[in-house]
């Protein structure tokens, strides 16, 4: 979802469009700063090479992230500071190392309660869960991370391949990370799981946004990937429709919280 801004002499403030009392269906403080980070500084941040040096991790307990205050230097001269505010979901870029008084950003998106509620409990519980389907260990997902955060990919011969590999089809090693993918795609096909036939990490929110939608996706450099969609709730993809990402909360899995590309309708 677009974040909401407001800016001044000394800071740049952004929430979701929710508010700043919700990050949405699968937001949170961090999706919300990396969105910030993104808009703002896109020549100077590295989404995923930031991401790699927070001291909240994309697996790190999911209180560490609710409910901890955040403070990150990002830059390398200490010029600007990422902050976070401890009450509400409103993060800010900063000359200042701290926030004295938070403003009220509006939302733009009205938040439905009920659903809300609903949708906080579930990602609780989903958290505390046994996966009972694609389980993936903190490792692994830490060392997929630039991969699936970065688009990093790699070139073998005259083709891109991604995510990357040791091996390629001849069983020959491939050359290290070298290429990144653009941050856009096209709908190859698309499809929606019921609330009744989502996998089980996606059981307890499914019923409540109405299902899962996912996309298979080709780059235009030639990879193909499959995502899950985002802020569908409005619209329906169509075959050929382009797509760009964001960061965003893709599951919870023993106390972590599992983050990924998700694609937005454009």
């Amino acid at each position: 979802m677009p974040i909401s801004k407001s800016s001044s002499e000394q800071a740049v403030f952004a929430s979701s469009a929710y508010g700043q009392q919700w990050a949405g269906p699968d937001g949170d403080r961090l999706t919300i700063a990396l969105q910030l980070l993104q808009s703002e500084m896109p020549s100077t941040i590295q989404i995923d090479s930031f991401v790699d040096s927070l001291e909240f991790t994309p697996s790190t307990p999911v209180d560490s992230i609710i409910e901890s205050t955040t403070d990150w230097t990002v830059s390398s001269d200490g010029e600007f500071h990422l902050l976070a505010s401890t009450t509400s979901f409103v993060v800010a870029i900063s000359k200042h190392e701290v926030i004295r008084q938070w403003p009220d950003l509006p939302s733009t998106k009205p938040v439905d309660e009920q659903q809300k509620t609903a949708l906080e409990e579930a990602w609780m519980n989903e958290i505390m869960g046994v996966s009972q389907g694609a389980y993936v260990s903190q490792s692994q997902h830490m060392l997929a991370m630039p991969s699936r955060l970065g688009l990093h990919a790699q070139e073998d011969a005259s083709k891109i391949v991604w995510p990357p590999r040791q091996l390629n089809e001849q069983g020959q090693r491939i050359a290290p990370v070298s290429s990144r993918l653009d941050n856009a795609a096209k709908i190859l096909t698309w499809t929606r799981l019921s609330a009744v036939g989502a996998p089980s990490e996606f059981s307890l929110r499914a019923p409540l946004l109405g299902g899962v939608s996912t996309v298979l996706v080709e780059f235009s450099s030639g990879p193909k990937g499959v995502f899950m969609l985002a802020d569908d709730e409005e619209g329906q993809a169509s075959i050929d429709q382009r797509v760009t990402f964001e960061v965003r909360r893709l599951y919870g899995q023993d106390n972590l919280i599992h983050y990924g590309l998700k694609a937005l309708l454009n």
